[in-house]
């Protein structure tokens, strides 16, 4: 009796030991024999495959099985950074947040100011216009335009002052100081007002408009579109390649083109011989610019890496 006793705990524990004999692993044993047509109720030879996996006995280039590279993104720095930018006769302030948290802060600062107060305001387009300010016997105002920024995640406002002409509306770029006054006292206003963490609905529209995208044109190289004007794009690369510690040997702003120099072998700037490479900036429309690397056809992967680093430090 004892040794039928050992025998069946033997034959339970065996079965146990096994993970086909598990009821939740029996899939691990099953076999179909049907065809594949007959499971899925259709003829699969007139599916179309949009992903082919080549036949073994093909030799195909290695670059068929590589997936292709996710589009880059980078994101404004969680320091609330405000900075004051002037470019010629523009002038702009860049925060640190989406415009839809930028866009109500300009309205609190304005609706505070008396010298300021707001007209009209369209959150469509990100423009707010103030009241009529009467100023050396001159009517004027002052319109803000709220656009996304370069970086992800950030916030331009442009700042303009413009006078009355008769019965239009005209740029006035001769209060230069005037204008500069204005413009400090508003980032200095928007910089007491502390962290923000309250969105406006009505302006969600102004986070979706990216400045800065990287392609690839139909030769294969990489490059970057930013949706800016020339003046812009050429002083924004300027101080991309000096932040990335490019060596600029010398420019010309006329044909739009930095010549500048890398370490062409063991890596991006390893040890090895040097190469000059030219990256040009480009004007395609009023608002619209194309920076590109001039190397040859085999530096694919170089142009691809100077891009993803002057992208990284542009947005």
């Amino acid at each position: 009796m004892k040794l039928f006793f050992f025998i069946f705990i033997f034959f339970i524990v065996s079965c146990a030991s096994n993970p086909e004999n598990n009821k939740s692993n029996k899939y691990l044993s099953a076999k179909d024999r049907e065809s594949v047509e007959k499971i899925l109720g259709q003829n699969i030879s007139k599916s179309v495959d949009l992903y082919p996996i080549p036949t073994t006995d093909v030799e195909v280039p290695k670059k068929v099985y590589e997936l292709p590279l996710p589009k880059q993104y980078f994101s404004s720095e969680e320091n609330n950074e405000l900075r004051l930018h002037k470019l010629g006769e523009i002038r702009w302030i860049y925060l640190s947040l989406e415009p839809s948290k930028a866009w109500p802060m300009l309205q609190e600062y304005l609706n505070e100011n008396s010298d300021l107060n707001i007209s009209k305001a369209n959150p469509e387009t990100g423009e707010i216009f103030t009241k009529e300010i009467e100023r050396n016997n001159l009517k004027n105002r002052f319109v803000f335009k709220v656009e996304s920024g370069l970086q992800r995640e950030s916030t331009e406002i442009f700042i303009s002052n413009e006078i009355l002409n008769g019965s239009t509306w005209r740029k006035n770029s001769e209060d230069d100081e005037y204008i500069k006054s204005v413009s400090t006292n508003i980032l200095n206003g928007l910089s007491e007002m502390g962290s923000v963490t309250g969105t406006s609905l009505v302006a969600l529209n102004l986070n979706s408009a990216d400045k800065t995208e990287v392609f690839v044109d139909k030769d294969g190289f990489s490059k970057i579109r930013l949706m800016v004007n020339f003046p812009r794009a050429w002083s924004a690369l300027q101080r991309t390649l000096t932040i990335a510690e490019f060596d600029i040997n010398d420019f010309d702003r006329e044909e739009g083109v930095f010549i500048t120099e890398i370490k062409s072998e063991e890596g991006f700037f390893g040890r090895g011989e040097t190469k000059e490479i030219k990256i040009f900036v480009e004007k395609i429309a009023q608002n619209e610019t194309i920076i590109s690397v001039f190397m040859e056809e085999q530096d694919k992967d170089i142009i691809q890496e100077i891009i993803s680093q002057i992208n990284q430090v542009l947005s």
